[in-house]
């Protein structure tokens, strides 16, 4: 039995370690709330746009929410099969065989005066995904594929395969594919990733989670034709993604969010109070709820989880100041409070990592999806 003075000490390292870990992300979260700032106009004025700002999101909301928030939903029709193109990189780690997939985005947005915009963008036009495959053992069945989800401002591969932490999950029985989302990475038009998307143009944030949700289910159908089991899991803005798409896709195996975005119009108003643009908006009466109403289309907690309640697990950090716990704990409670894992770290600094991994692997392994006794062995 361990001393309850080493419970104290363990304790006390734990708080020690969250306070730094959200000094961290405080000087991170400034850049962030700088680079959304330049997204809306800097002076008030007829031409700023936040004078009808009400109006206009009040017709967006309607419009949105018109026969769009149950399940099925309109918003998020099934994808069409699409043709994936192969391209063979260099070996990765634990010798696996590594492939960047490429496919036409079968997406087209829901609100027609959206398309030109989006046509505008075509370096987005194309879903993007690399594979890392390791052969099964002889007689063994395909591997399950755990397709990762970066966040805001990721979609390197070379970053998100040590984030994810690649190689650990190759060598615990599954294949992974690093998917990239709109307007991110190789993606991105601006050259910046994510600087397009989420962002406080709102049109935009929406039709791109529903082209993100409609590319992932296209990517697992493709996945799955293996005969694998496919499941998710997602940092930040790809654990909101990764739960979003837990909601409408009942082919989805398993769904880890780790350190979830789940609301997005509260982080957009907390994280911009400082913001003349956001004190504009307020005076032109728009504020959180209404903000909520017009993304309710998309957020995770709109509709119930389609994913077996034995696929779900969250991850959250007790010292994140990016997505902070209470942002996990709304997700945690409309998923049925399903098993939740905190680490002592933060958004950046994620200290525990290591050991929210393992934790997601011993729940996933529960699942029976990786035959204990199989060999990894290189393709």
């Amino acid at each position: 039995m361990r001393s309850p003075f080493v419970d104290d000490a363990v304790r006390g390292v734990h708080r020690a370690v969250a306070r730094v870990a959200g000094r961290i992300d405080g000087l991170v979260l400034d850049r962030m709330e700088r680079r959304m700032r330049a997204t809306v106009p800097r002076r008030q004025g007829p031409r700023d746009g936040l004078q009808d700002a009400r109006p206009r999101l009040l017709e967006l909301a309607s419009f949105y929410g018109d026969g769009t928030l149950g399940t099925p939903s309109r918003f998020f029709p099934a994808p069409p099969r699409v043709q994936v193109t192969e391209r063979n990189a260099p070996d990765g780690p634990e010798g696996a065989r590594v492939t960047d997939l490429a496919f036409e985005s079968p997406y087209v947005p829901f609100r027609p005066d959206h398309r030109r915009e989006h046509d505008s963008y075509p370096e987005n036009l194309t879903a993007r995904a690399r594979l890392y495959t390791l052969r099964p053992a002889a007689g063994a069945p395909p591997r399950p594929v755990m397709v990762l989800i970066h966040g805001w401002g990721g979609g390197h591969y070379w970053l998100e395969e040590r984030a994810f932490a690649v190689p650990y999950w190759l060598r615990r029985g599954y294949d992974v594919a690093l998917a990239v989302l709109p307007f991110h990475g190789p993606r991105s038009p601006t050259g910046k990733s994510g600087a397009l998307f989420p962002s406080a143009h709102v049109v935009r944030t929406n039709e791109a989670f529903g082209q993100a949700v409609m590319e992932l289910r296209a990517l697992r159908a493709h996945l799955a034709r293996r005969g694998a089991a496919v499941g998710a899991m997602g940092m930040s803005l790809g654990g909101y993604t990764t739960a979003l798409w837990a909601s409408v896709d009942p082919d989805l195996a398993f769904a880890v969010p780790m350190i979830p975005a789940v609301d997005m119009a509260d982080l957009m108003w907390r994280h911009g109070e400082t913001s003349p643009a956001l004190r504009r908006a307020s005076a032109a009466g728009v504020d959180a709820d209404l903000l909520r109403e017009v993304f309710a289309v998309h957020a995770p907690t709109t509709r119930p989880p389609l994913t077996p309640a034995a696929g779900l697990m969250i991850v959250a950090g007790r010292g994140d100041r990016i997505t902070p716990p209470d942002q996990a704990e709304r997700l945690w409670r409309h998923w049925g409070e399903c098993p939740i894992h905190w680490f002592p770290g933060g958004h950046l600094a994620q200290v525990g990592r290591g050991d929210a991994f393992r934790a997601v692997r011993r729940r996933l392994d529960a699942l029976g999806l990786t035959p204990p006794s199989a060999a990894r062995s290189p393709r």
